[in-house]
Protein backbone atom coordinates (compact mmCIF):
# COMPACT_ATOMS: atom_id res chain seq x y z
CA UNK A 1 0.00 0.00 0.00
CA UNK A 2 1.11 3.58 -0.65
CA UNK A 3 1.90 5.99 1.72
CA UNK A 4 1.99 8.56 -0.66
CA UNK A 5 -0.13 11.83 0.18
CA UNK A 6 -2.40 13.31 -3.09
CA UNK A 7 -2.28 16.70 -3.43
CA UNK A 8 -4.31 19.46 -4.80
CA UNK A 9 -3.03 21.55 -7.79
CA UNK A 10 -2.47 25.28 -7.00
CA UNK A 11 -2.44 27.70 -8.34
CA UNK A 12 -1.04 30.96 -6.99
CA UNK A 13 -2.24 34.41 -8.54
CA UNK A 14 -0.42 37.91 -7.38
CA UNK A 15 2.24 35.47 -5.91
CA UNK A 16 4.02 37.95 -4.75
CA UNK A 17 7.23 36.62 -2.72
CA UNK A 18 4.92 33.22 -2.24
CA UNK A 19 4.20 33.87 1.12
CA UNK A 20 0.51 32.65 0.64
CA UNK A 21 1.21 29.39 -0.98
CA UNK A 22 3.52 29.03 1.18
CA UNK A 23 1.30 28.28 3.71
CA UNK A 24 -1.17 26.36 1.84
CA UNK A 25 2.16 24.12 0.86
CA UNK A 26 3.12 23.47 4.62
CA UNK A 27 -0.41 21.41 5.06
CA UNK A 28 1.54 19.22 2.83
CA UNK A 29 -1.81 18.68 0.50
CA UNK A 30 -1.00 21.34 -1.94
CA UNK A 31 1.32 21.44 -4.61
CA UNK A 32 2.06 24.69 -6.92
CA UNK A 33 1.74 23.93 -10.33
CA UNK A 34 1.55 27.74 -11.87
CA UNK A 35 2.12 31.78 -10.15
CA UNK A 36 1.21 34.93 -11.92
CA UNK A 37 3.48 37.44 -10.87
CA UNK A 38 4.83 40.80 -12.52
CA UNK A 39 7.43 41.70 -10.08
CA UNK A 40 11.10 40.68 -11.46
CA UNK A 41 12.54 40.36 -7.90
CA UNK A 42 9.55 38.52 -6.30
CA UNK A 43 9.59 36.06 -9.44
CA UNK A 44 13.55 35.06 -8.41
CA UNK A 45 12.67 34.75 -4.97
CA UNK A 46 9.17 32.24 -5.73
CA UNK A 47 11.64 30.68 -8.56
CA UNK A 48 14.23 29.47 -5.96
CA UNK A 49 11.99 28.57 -3.39
CA UNK A 50 9.98 26.39 -5.98
CA UNK A 51 13.33 24.03 -6.91
CA UNK A 52 14.29 26.76 -9.02
CA UNK A 53 11.98 25.63 -11.36
CA UNK A 54 11.31 28.82 -13.82
CA UNK A 55 8.19 27.38 -15.74
CA UNK A 56 6.38 27.79 -12.68
CA UNK A 57 5.33 31.15 -13.61
CA UNK A 58 2.89 31.13 -16.28
CA UNK A 59 3.13 33.61 -18.47
CA UNK A 60 0.99 34.67 -21.87
CA UNK A 61 2.15 32.72 -25.20
CA UNK A 62 4.93 34.25 -26.73
CA UNK A 63 5.61 36.71 -23.60
CA UNK A 64 8.56 36.69 -21.25
CA UNK A 65 6.59 38.88 -18.21
CA UNK A 66 3.94 37.34 -16.40
CA UNK A 67 1.08 40.20 -16.54
CA UNK A 68 -2.35 38.28 -15.66
CA UNK A 69 -4.20 40.54 -18.01
CA UNK A 70 -2.94 38.77 -21.31
CA UNK A 71 -3.55 34.90 -19.47
CA UNK A 72 -6.09 32.89 -21.15
CA UNK A 73 -6.39 30.05 -18.04
CA UNK A 74 -8.15 27.84 -20.16
CA UNK A 75 -5.98 27.72 -22.74
CA UNK A 76 -3.61 27.16 -20.07
CA UNK A 77 -5.40 23.95 -18.10
CA UNK A 78 -5.84 22.51 -21.87
CA UNK A 79 -1.96 23.05 -22.05
CA UNK A 80 -1.49 20.83 -18.52
CA UNK A 81 -4.42 18.35 -18.96
CA UNK A 82 -5.75 19.18 -15.95
CA UNK A 83 -9.47 20.43 -14.90
CA UNK A 84 -10.59 23.06 -12.60
CA UNK A 85 -12.03 20.53 -9.89
CA UNK A 86 -8.24 19.34 -9.69
CA UNK A 87 -6.95 23.15 -8.90
CA UNK A 88 -7.26 25.22 -5.98
CA UNK A 89 -6.76 29.22 -6.23
CA UNK A 90 -5.11 31.82 -4.37
CA UNK A 91 -4.34 35.10 -4.52
CA UNK A 92 -4.06 38.85 -3.40
CA UNK A 93 -4.83 41.53 -6.10
CA UNK A 94 -3.96 44.92 -5.45
CA UNK A 95 -7.44 46.89 -4.56
CA UNK A 96 -7.30 51.10 -4.06
CA UNK A 97 -10.91 51.88 -5.25
CA UNK A 98 -12.22 55.28 -5.25
CA UNK A 99 -14.54 57.54 -2.30
CA UNK A 100 -15.66 60.79 -0.99
CA UNK A 101 -13.30 59.98 1.68
CA UNK A 102 -10.18 59.93 -0.33
CA UNK A 103 -10.35 62.47 -3.42
CA UNK A 104 -7.48 64.14 -2.40
CA UNK A 105 -5.32 61.30 -4.54
CA UNK A 106 -4.42 62.55 -8.23
CA UNK A 107 -6.74 60.18 -10.07
CA UNK A 108 -10.31 59.04 -9.22
CA UNK A 109 -9.39 55.93 -11.79
CA UNK A 110 -6.83 53.23 -10.62
CA UNK A 111 -5.71 50.62 -12.70
CA UNK A 112 -5.47 48.50 -9.77
CA UNK A 113 -9.12 47.73 -9.64
CA UNK A 114 -9.04 45.98 -12.67
CA UNK A 115 -6.75 43.49 -11.20
CA UNK A 116 -9.51 42.41 -8.74
CA UNK A 117 -11.79 41.65 -11.68
CA UNK A 118 -9.24 39.88 -13.07
CA UNK A 119 -8.90 37.53 -10.41
CA UNK A 120 -12.49 37.00 -10.86
CA UNK A 121 -12.35 36.63 -14.36
CA UNK A 122 -9.68 33.90 -13.51
CA UNK A 123 -12.00 31.84 -10.99
CA UNK A 124 -14.64 32.00 -14.06
CA UNK A 125 -11.77 30.53 -16.18
CA UNK A 126 -10.41 27.91 -14.53
CA UNK A 127 -13.69 26.76 -12.04
CA UNK A 128 -11.49 25.50 -9.04
CA UNK A 129 -12.88 23.52 -6.40
CA UNK A 130 -11.61 26.10 -3.95
CA UNK A 131 -10.40 29.49 -3.61
CA UNK A 132 -8.91 32.11 -1.56
CA UNK A 133 -8.85 35.85 -1.90
CA UNK A 134 -7.01 38.13 0.42
CA UNK A 135 -6.55 42.09 0.88
CA UNK A 136 -5.91 44.92 2.99
CA UNK A 137 -8.49 44.93 5.59
CA UNK A 138 -10.54 47.87 4.72
CA UNK A 139 -11.71 46.03 1.45
CA UNK A 140 -15.68 46.57 2.76
CA UNK A 141 -15.24 49.88 3.68
CA UNK A 142 -16.31 52.86 1.77
CA UNK A 143 -13.57 53.69 0.52
CA UNK A 144 -13.65 50.59 -2.06
CA UNK A 145 -15.96 51.30 -4.43
CA UNK A 146 -15.99 50.52 -7.78
CA UNK A 147 -17.19 52.92 -11.57
CA UNK A 148 -19.80 50.67 -13.03
CA UNK A 149 -18.72 50.88 -16.57
CA UNK A 150 -20.51 50.99 -20.28
CA UNK A 151 -20.33 46.93 -21.86
CA UNK A 152 -17.49 47.50 -24.10
CA UNK A 153 -16.25 43.70 -23.59
CA UNK A 154 -13.14 42.50 -22.35
CA UNK A 155 -12.55 42.86 -18.13
CA UNK A 156 -14.75 46.32 -18.48
CA UNK A 157 -17.20 44.00 -18.79
CA UNK A 158 -17.39 42.22 -15.02
CA UNK A 159 -18.20 45.93 -14.32
CA UNK A 160 -21.10 46.30 -16.23
CA UNK A 161 -24.67 47.02 -15.51
CA UNK A 162 -26.18 44.03 -17.85
CA UNK A 163 -22.98 41.91 -16.14
CA UNK A 164 -24.60 43.36 -12.16
CA UNK A 165 -27.82 42.51 -13.25
CA UNK A 166 -26.87 39.11 -14.24
CA UNK A 167 -25.28 37.95 -11.37
CA UNK A 168 -28.01 38.33 -8.80
CA UNK A 169 -31.08 37.44 -11.32
CA UNK A 170 -32.71 34.48 -9.58
CA UNK A 171 -31.42 34.82 -6.15
CA UNK A 172 -32.58 36.65 -3.04
CA UNK A 173 -29.85 39.21 -3.49
CA UNK A 174 -31.09 42.63 -3.70
CA UNK A 175 -29.14 45.13 -6.47
CA UNK A 176 -26.09 46.83 -4.32
CA UNK A 177 -25.01 49.34 -7.46
CA UNK A 178 -26.18 53.05 -6.61
CA UNK A 179 -26.22 56.39 -8.43
CA UNK A 180 -24.46 59.14 -6.34
CA UNK A 181 -22.83 62.15 -6.28
CA UNK A 182 -18.69 61.87 -6.11
CA UNK A 183 -17.20 65.18 -4.90
CA UNK A 184 -14.56 65.98 -6.88
CA UNK A 185 -13.47 69.73 -5.30
CA UNK A 186 -14.16 72.01 -2.69
CA UNK A 187 -13.36 75.28 -3.58
CA UNK A 188 -13.79 77.97 -0.76
CA UNK A 189 -12.92 81.12 -2.77
CA UNK A 190 -16.42 82.04 -4.30
CA UNK A 191 -14.90 84.32 -6.53
CA UNK A 192 -13.49 81.53 -8.46
CA UNK A 193 -17.11 80.28 -9.76
CA UNK A 194 -16.91 81.66 -12.74
CA UNK A 195 -14.10 80.12 -13.70
CA UNK A 196 -14.70 77.13 -12.25
CA UNK A 197 -17.87 76.72 -14.50
CA UNK A 198 -16.10 77.84 -17.84
CA UNK A 199 -13.88 74.63 -17.48
CA UNK A 200 -16.57 72.47 -16.59
CA UNK A 201 -18.08 72.72 -19.48
CA UNK A 202 -15.71 74.16 -21.86
CA UNK A 203 -13.24 72.23 -24.05
CA UNK A 204 -9.86 73.63 -22.33
CA UNK A 205 -7.17 71.52 -22.06
CA UNK A 206 -4.52 73.51 -20.34
CA UNK A 207 -0.69 72.00 -19.52
CA UNK A 208 -1.24 69.76 -16.68
CA UNK A 209 1.20 69.20 -13.95
CA UNK A 210 3.00 66.31 -13.42
CA UNK A 211 1.97 64.48 -10.34
CA UNK A 212 5.50 65.77 -8.16
CA UNK A 213 4.21 69.43 -9.10
CA UNK A 214 0.48 68.67 -6.84
CA UNK A 215 2.46 66.87 -4.44
CA UNK A 216 5.31 69.61 -3.91
CA UNK A 217 2.90 72.55 -3.97
CA UNK A 218 0.74 70.57 -1.09
CA UNK A 219 3.75 70.09 0.70
CA UNK A 220 4.22 73.66 0.55
CA UNK A 221 0.62 74.32 1.61
CA UNK A 222 1.25 72.50 5.01
CA UNK A 223 4.50 74.19 5.82
CA UNK A 224 2.97 77.73 5.34
CA UNK A 225 -0.11 76.79 7.66
CA UNK A 226 2.16 76.15 10.10
CA UNK A 227 2.49 78.96 12.86
CA UNK A 228 7.00 79.66 11.90
CA UNK A 229 8.27 81.28 9.13
CA UNK A 230 8.81 78.79 6.23
CA UNK A 231 12.27 79.29 4.90
CA UNK A 232 13.52 77.81 1.09
CA UNK A 233 17.20 77.25 1.54
CA UNK A 234 18.04 74.31 -0.11
CA UNK A 235 19.58 73.77 -3.76
CA UNK A 236 17.19 71.37 -4.57
CA UNK A 237 13.86 72.89 -3.86
CA UNK A 238 14.83 76.19 -5.27
CA UNK A 239 14.99 74.11 -8.23
CA UNK A 240 11.85 72.11 -7.87
CA UNK A 241 10.12 75.75 -7.02
CA UNK A 242 11.65 77.21 -10.13
CA UNK A 243 10.54 74.44 -12.63
CA UNK A 244 6.97 75.24 -10.83
CA UNK A 245 7.48 78.48 -11.59
CA UNK A 246 7.86 77.25 -15.60
CA UNK A 247 5.18 75.31 -16.28
CA UNK A 248 2.98 77.33 -14.60
CA UNK A 249 3.52 80.30 -17.61
CA UNK A 250 3.47 77.92 -20.15
CA UNK A 251 -0.25 77.49 -19.68
CA UNK A 252 -2.25 77.38 -23.05
CA UNK A 253 -5.09 80.25 -22.10
CA UNK A 254 -6.04 81.18 -25.81
CA UNK A 255 -9.67 79.19 -25.94
CA UNK A 256 -10.63 80.66 -22.06
CA UNK A 257 -12.99 83.35 -21.61
CA UNK A 258 -12.46 84.06 -18.16
CA UNK A 259 -8.76 84.89 -18.81
CA UNK A 260 -8.29 87.28 -16.89
CA UNK A 261 -9.50 85.57 -13.78
CA UNK A 262 -7.44 82.60 -14.55
CA UNK A 263 -4.50 85.07 -15.30
CA UNK A 264 -5.14 86.63 -11.57
CA UNK A 265 -4.92 83.26 -10.22
CA UNK A 266 -1.90 82.25 -12.21
CA UNK A 267 0.10 85.47 -11.30
CA UNK A 268 -0.93 85.11 -7.23
CA UNK A 269 0.56 81.52 -7.72
CA UNK A 270 3.86 82.72 -9.25
CA UNK A 271 4.24 85.71 -6.72
CA UNK A 272 3.80 83.56 -3.47
CA UNK A 273 6.54 81.21 -5.42
CA UNK A 274 8.79 83.63 -6.61
CA UNK A 275 8.38 85.20 -2.54
CA UNK A 276 9.09 81.86 -1.28
CA UNK A 277 12.75 81.50 -2.67
CA UNK A 278 13.59 85.77 -2.28
CA UNK A 279 12.45 85.12 1.02
CA UNK A 280 10.33 87.83 1.31
CA UNK A 281 7.29 85.85 2.08
CA UNK A 282 5.22 86.86 5.11
CA UNK A 283 3.30 83.53 5.76
CA UNK A 284 0.11 85.42 5.26
CA UNK A 285 -3.10 84.12 4.72
CA UNK A 286 -3.74 85.43 0.92
CA UNK A 287 -0.70 83.46 -0.10
CA UNK A 288 -2.11 80.33 1.41
CA UNK A 289 -5.40 80.33 0.01
CA UNK A 290 -3.78 81.57 -3.34
CA UNK A 291 -1.95 78.37 -3.71
CA UNK A 292 -4.85 76.40 -2.22
CA UNK A 293 -7.40 77.99 -5.26
CA UNK A 294 -4.16 76.91 -7.73
CA UNK A 295 -4.20 73.60 -6.23
CA UNK A 296 -7.65 72.97 -6.41
CA UNK A 297 -7.99 74.65 -10.01
CA UNK A 298 -5.32 71.82 -11.36
CA UNK A 299 -7.09 69.52 -9.48
CA UNK A 300 -10.16 69.92 -11.04
CA UNK A 301 -8.91 70.10 -14.26
CA UNK A 302 -7.06 66.44 -13.67
CA UNK A 303 -10.58 64.80 -13.12
CA UNK A 304 -12.58 66.51 -16.11
CA UNK A 305 -9.99 64.79 -18.02
CA UNK A 306 -9.74 61.89 -17.25
CA UNK A 307 -13.61 61.55 -17.15
CA UNK A 308 -13.77 62.94 -20.63
CA UNK A 309 -10.89 60.14 -21.65
CA UNK A 310 -12.59 57.68 -19.78
CA UNK A 311 -15.74 56.87 -21.79
CA UNK A 312 -15.79 53.44 -20.47
CA UNK A 313 -17.10 54.84 -16.82
CA UNK A 314 -21.06 54.98 -16.66
CA UNK A 315 -21.09 59.14 -15.13
CA UNK A 316 -23.70 61.47 -15.90
CA UNK A 317 -23.79 65.81 -15.94
CA UNK A 318 -20.93 67.61 -13.49
CA UNK A 319 -22.22 69.80 -11.29
CA UNK A 320 -21.10 73.05 -9.90
CA UNK A 321 -23.06 73.90 -6.57
CA UNK A 322 -22.35 76.94 -4.15
CA UNK A 323 -22.75 75.85 -0.77
CA UNK A 324 -22.36 78.30 2.51
CA UNK A 325 -19.62 80.56 0.76
CA UNK A 326 -17.80 77.49 -0.62
CA UNK A 327 -17.66 75.96 -4.48
CA UNK A 328 -18.49 72.66 -4.95
CA UNK A 329 -17.68 70.43 -7.71
CA UNK A 330 -19.12 66.42 -8.35
CA UNK A 331 -20.16 64.49 -10.55
CA UNK A 332 -22.96 61.37 -10.64
CA UNK A 333 -21.45 58.71 -11.03
CA UNK A 334 -22.75 54.74 -10.91
CA UNK A 335 -20.76 52.62 -8.16
CA UNK A 336 -20.98 49.62 -6.16
CA UNK A 337 -18.96 48.36 -3.31
CA UNK A 338 -16.75 45.53 -4.20
CA UNK A 339 -16.84 43.13 -1.58
CA UNK A 340 -20.70 42.78 -2.33
CA UNK A 341 -19.69 42.68 -5.92
CA UNK A 342 -17.80 39.59 -5.69
CA UNK A 343 -19.95 38.41 -2.95
CA UNK A 344 -22.61 38.18 -5.39
CA UNK A 345 -20.09 37.16 -8.68
CA UNK A 346 -19.01 34.02 -6.51
CA UNK A 347 -22.16 32.59 -5.74
CA UNK A 348 -23.34 33.09 -9.15
CA UNK A 349 -20.96 30.73 -10.60
CA UNK A 350 -21.57 28.01 -7.50
CA UNK A 351 -19.76 28.66 -4.79
CA UNK A 352 -20.55 29.33 -0.91
CA UNK A 353 -18.41 31.72 0.80
CA UNK A 354 -17.62 33.04 3.35
CA UNK A 355 -14.90 36.04 4.68
CA UNK A 356 -14.13 38.63 7.17
CA UNK A 357 -10.59 40.08 8.51
CA UNK A 358 -8.08 37.78 10.11
CA UNK A 359 -5.46 38.66 12.74
CA UNK A 360 -2.29 36.45 11.53
CA UNK A 361 -1.49 36.32 15.53
CA UNK A 362 -4.72 34.43 16.02
CA UNK A 363 -3.12 32.13 14.55
CA UNK A 364 0.69 31.50 15.67
CA UNK A 365 2.25 33.98 13.40
CA UNK A 366 4.01 36.75 16.09
CA UNK A 367 2.54 39.46 14.33
CA UNK A 368 -0.45 41.72 14.65
CA UNK A 369 -0.93 41.67 10.70
CA UNK A 370 -5.21 42.03 9.86
CA UNK A 371 -5.83 41.34 6.32
CA UNK A 372 -9.37 40.55 4.45
CA UNK A 373 -9.85 37.51 3.40
CA UNK A 374 -12.54 35.36 1.02
CA UNK A 375 -12.76 31.99 1.27
CA UNK A 376 -15.10 30.18 -1.51
CA UNK A 377 -15.70 26.41 -2.00
CA UNK A 378 -17.72 24.63 -5.19
CA UNK A 379 -21.16 24.08 -3.49
CA UNK A 380 -21.20 20.10 -4.63
CA UNK A 381 -17.62 20.04 -3.19
CA UNK A 382 -18.93 21.15 0.56
CA UNK A 383 -18.50 17.95 2.43
CA UNK A 384 -18.00 19.61 6.40
CA UNK A 385 -20.09 22.57 6.08
CA UNK A 386 -20.55 25.42 6.49
CA UNK A 387 -18.10 27.34 4.33
CA UNK A 388 -16.52 29.47 7.12
CA UNK A 389 -13.41 31.10 8.05
CA UNK A 390 -11.36 29.59 10.51
CA UNK A 391 -12.20 30.82 14.03
CA UNK A 392 -9.28 32.24 16.90
CA UNK A 393 -7.39 29.08 18.16
CA UNK A 394 -7.67 29.02 21.96
CA UNK A 395 -4.44 28.28 23.13
CA UNK A 396 -2.48 29.67 26.30
CA UNK A 397 0.72 30.04 24.14
CA UNK A 398 -0.73 32.89 21.69
CA UNK A 399 0.17 35.29 21.05
CA UNK A 400 3.52 34.33 20.05
CA UNK A 401 5.92 37.61 20.50
CA UNK A 402 9.05 38.77 18.88
CA UNK A 403 11.01 37.27 21.41
CA UNK A 404 9.39 34.13 20.64
CA UNK A 405 10.69 34.80 16.90
CA UNK A 406 14.19 36.46 17.19
CA UNK A 407 15.79 35.91 20.69
CA UNK A 408 18.18 32.71 19.59
CA UNK A 409 19.60 35.30 16.35
CA UNK A 410 20.25 38.26 19.07
CA UNK A 411 23.96 36.77 19.60
CA UNK A 412 24.27 36.54 15.59
CA UNK A 413 26.29 40.03 14.15
CA UNK A 414 24.11 40.21 10.83
CA UNK A 415 26.22 40.58 7.46
CA UNK A 416 25.79 43.72 5.56
CA UNK A 417 26.49 42.64 2.02
CA UNK A 418 23.55 40.45 -0.09
CA UNK A 419 26.50 38.29 -1.64
CA UNK A 420 27.83 37.45 1.28
CA UNK A 421 24.32 35.18 2.22
CA UNK A 422 24.89 32.71 5.04
CA UNK A 423 26.07 32.30 8.67
CA UNK A 424 27.06 29.40 11.17
CA UNK A 425 23.77 29.23 13.33
CA UNK A 426 23.95 27.32 16.56
CA UNK A 427 20.75 25.97 18.08
CA UNK A 428 20.73 27.18 21.65
CA UNK A 429 19.40 25.23 24.69
CA UNK A 430 16.58 27.06 25.39
CA UNK A 431 15.29 27.58 21.61
CA UNK A 432 11.54 28.62 21.44
CA UNK A 433 8.33 26.30 19.91
CA UNK A 434 8.14 29.22 17.50
CA UNK A 435 12.09 28.67 16.98
CA UNK A 436 11.92 25.24 16.66
CA UNK A 437 9.19 25.94 13.86
CA UNK A 438 11.35 28.24 12.21
CA UNK A 439 14.50 25.62 11.89
CA UNK A 440 12.30 22.84 10.39
CA UNK A 441 13.03 21.86 6.84
CA UNK A 442 17.21 22.80 7.84
CA UNK A 443 19.30 20.51 7.71
CA UNK A 444 22.42 22.50 8.28
CA UNK A 445 23.68 24.72 11.03
CA UNK A 446 23.09 27.84 8.89
CA UNK A 447 20.83 30.81 8.89
CA UNK A 448 20.39 32.70 5.60
CA UNK A 449 19.41 36.49 5.16
CA UNK A 450 20.71 37.65 8.16
CA UNK A 451 21.55 40.45 6.47
CA UNK A 452 21.12 44.32 7.66
CA UNK A 453 21.31 47.99 6.31
CA UNK A 454 24.91 49.67 7.15
CA UNK A 455 23.13 52.34 8.65
CA UNK A 456 24.17 56.23 8.25
CA UNK A 457 25.62 57.54 11.82
CA UNK A 458 22.50 59.92 12.30
CA UNK A 459 20.26 56.25 12.26
CA UNK A 460 23.28 55.20 14.49
CA UNK A 461 22.49 57.81 16.69
CA UNK A 462 19.11 57.51 16.46
CA UNK A 463 19.01 53.66 17.35
CA UNK A 464 21.68 54.51 20.51
CA UNK A 465 19.46 56.89 21.90
CA UNK A 466 16.55 54.96 21.52
CA UNK A 467 17.71 52.02 23.27
CA UNK A 468 19.13 54.16 25.91
CA UNK A 469 15.68 55.89 26.53
CA UNK A 470 13.80 52.81 26.27
CA UNK A 471 11.89 55.13 23.39
CA UNK A 472 8.99 53.48 21.18
CA UNK A 473 9.70 55.09 17.62
CA UNK A 474 10.76 58.70 16.15
CA UNK A 475 8.86 60.36 18.30
CA UNK A 476 10.68 59.44 21.28
CA UNK A 477 13.92 61.20 20.19
CA UNK A 478 15.25 64.31 21.23
CA UNK A 479 13.84 67.88 18.92
CA UNK A 480 17.63 67.75 17.70
CA UNK A 481 17.70 64.60 16.44
CA UNK A 482 14.37 64.73 14.89
CA UNK A 483 14.63 67.74 13.21
CA UNK A 484 18.26 67.32 11.72
CA UNK A 485 16.53 65.59 8.40
CA UNK A 486 12.63 65.82 8.64
CA UNK A 487 11.32 69.10 7.57
CA UNK A 488 7.98 68.33 9.55
CA UNK A 489 8.47 65.83 12.25
CA UNK A 490 5.34 65.64 13.90
CA UNK A 491 3.94 64.14 10.71
CA UNK A 492 6.56 61.45 10.98
CA UNK A 493 4.48 58.02 11.24
CA UNK A 494 4.70 56.07 14.42
CA UNK A 495 6.08 53.14 12.19
CA UNK A 496 9.16 55.04 11.71
CA UNK A 497 12.15 54.57 13.48
CA UNK A 498 9.90 51.57 15.38
CA UNK A 499 11.86 49.78 17.95
CA UNK A 500 10.61 46.94 18.81
CA UNK A 501 8.95 45.11 21.87
CA UNK A 502 10.31 41.64 22.55
CA UNK A 503 7.68 40.75 24.86
CA UNK A 504 4.28 41.93 22.26
CA UNK A 505 3.54 40.38 18.72
CA UNK A 506 5.10 42.79 15.96
CA UNK A 507 3.28 45.35 14.68
CA UNK A 508 2.17 44.95 11.03
CA UNK A 509 5.19 44.15 8.82
CA UNK A 510 6.09 46.77 5.93
CA UNK A 511 9.10 47.46 4.35
CA UNK A 512 10.68 47.96 7.52
CA UNK A 513 14.25 49.18 6.22
CA UNK A 514 12.47 52.49 4.48
CA UNK A 515 10.40 53.27 8.03
CA UNK A 516 14.27 52.11 9.84
CA UNK A 517 13.10 49.49 12.34
CA UNK A 518 15.05 48.82 15.32
CA UNK A 519 15.84 45.49 17.04
CA UNK A 520 14.30 45.28 20.76
CA UNK A 521 17.58 44.63 22.78
CA UNK A 522 20.15 46.20 19.94
CA UNK A 523 20.91 49.86 18.61
CA UNK A 524 20.91 48.21 15.23
CA UNK A 525 18.13 48.17 12.00
CA UNK A 526 16.51 44.83 11.88
CA UNK A 527 17.86 42.04 9.59
CA UNK A 528 15.84 40.33 6.54
CA UNK A 529 15.77 37.22 8.13
CA UNK A 530 14.21 39.07 11.31
CA UNK A 531 11.64 40.72 9.33
CA UNK A 532 10.96 37.42 7.74
CA UNK A 533 10.36 35.35 11.03
CA UNK A 534 8.12 38.14 12.08
CA UNK A 535 6.02 37.37 9.04
CA UNK A 536 6.38 33.44 9.97
CA UNK A 537 8.52 32.38 6.94
CA UNK A 538 10.70 29.34 7.46
CA UNK A 539 14.46 29.72 8.07
CA UNK A 540 14.40 27.12 4.99
CA UNK A 541 12.68 29.73 2.70
CA UNK A 542 15.25 32.28 0.68
CA UNK A 543 14.85 35.48 -0.52
CA UNK A 544 16.52 36.95 -3.80
CA UNK A 545 16.97 40.36 -4.87
CA UNK A 546 18.91 43.88 -3.61
CA UNK A 547 18.47 44.48 -0.03
CA UNK A 548 15.63 46.94 -0.41
CA UNK A 549 13.65 44.60 -2.77
CA UNK A 550 14.10 41.62 -0.21
CA UNK A 551 12.87 43.61 2.70
CA UNK A 552 9.86 44.89 0.43
CA UNK A 553 8.97 41.81 -0.43
CA UNK A 554 8.79 40.52 2.79
CA UNK A 555 6.78 43.45 4.30
CA UNK A 556 4.16 42.48 0.85
CA UNK A 557 3.75 39.17 1.96
CA UNK A 558 1.27 37.01 3.30
CA UNK A 559 2.21 35.77 6.77
CA UNK A 560 2.31 32.03 5.66
CA UNK A 561 1.19 30.75 9.18
CA UNK A 562 -1.97 32.88 8.72
CA UNK A 563 -2.60 31.30 5.13
CA UNK A 564 -1.82 27.80 6.37
CA UNK A 565 -4.54 28.45 9.21
CA UNK A 566 -7.29 28.49 5.95
CA UNK A 567 -6.09 26.22 3.89
CA UNK A 568 -6.41 23.90 6.96
CA UNK A 569 -10.06 25.21 7.23
CA UNK A 570 -10.52 24.60 3.31
CA UNK A 571 -9.32 21.01 3.78
CA UNK A 572 -11.54 20.38 6.48
CA UNK A 573 -14.96 21.73 4.69
CA UNK A 574 -13.64 19.07 1.52
CA UNK A 575 -13.98 16.65 4.18
CA UNK A 576 -9.78 16.26 3.70
CA UNK A 577 -6.99 16.76 5.72
CA UNK A 578 -3.57 18.30 6.05
CA UNK A 579 -0.76 16.04 6.92
CA UNK A 580 -0.18 18.21 10.31
CA UNK A 581 -2.59 20.78 11.44
CA UNK A 582 -1.75 24.03 12.35
CA UNK A 583 -2.90 22.85 16.06
CA UNK A 584 -0.23 20.08 16.66
CA UNK A 585 2.43 22.30 14.85
CA UNK A 586 3.16 23.93 18.53
CA UNK A 587 2.17 21.15 20.75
Amino acid sequence: MSNKVSKFKLIDLFAGAGGLSNGFEQTGRFEVIGAVEINKEAIETYVYNHNKNENIIIKPEGSKISDITKIDFKQFLDSKNILGEEIVVTGGPPCQGFSNANRQKNHLISGNNQLVKEFARAIEEIRPIAFLMENVKTMNSVKHKFFVTENCGGIYGYSSEEHLIKIIEGSNQKKFWEIEELTLIECKNPDLGPLIKELVTSEFNPVLYKEKHLSKLRTIVRNLKKKRLYIIEKKNEIEEINELITAINKYDKSNLKEIGLFNGVILNTTEVLQALIDHKHDNNETSLSNLIDFININQLLRYLIELKNEKIICFGETKVKSISEEIRVSVQVKSYNIVQYLDAFFKYLGYDIDYKVMLASDFFAPQNRERFMILGVKKEKVNNGPVQMPAKFDSDQLPFTVFDAIKDLEEITPKKDINDNKLPYSVTDHITRMQKYYRLGMNENLIYNHINTNSEPLSKQRFEALKQSGGKNFHSLSDELKEISYTDSSRTQNTVYLRLNYNEPSPTVINVRKSMWQHPAKPEALSIREAARLQSFKDNYIFIGTKDKQYQQIGNAVPPLLARAVADQMLKIIGENPVKKLSDEFN
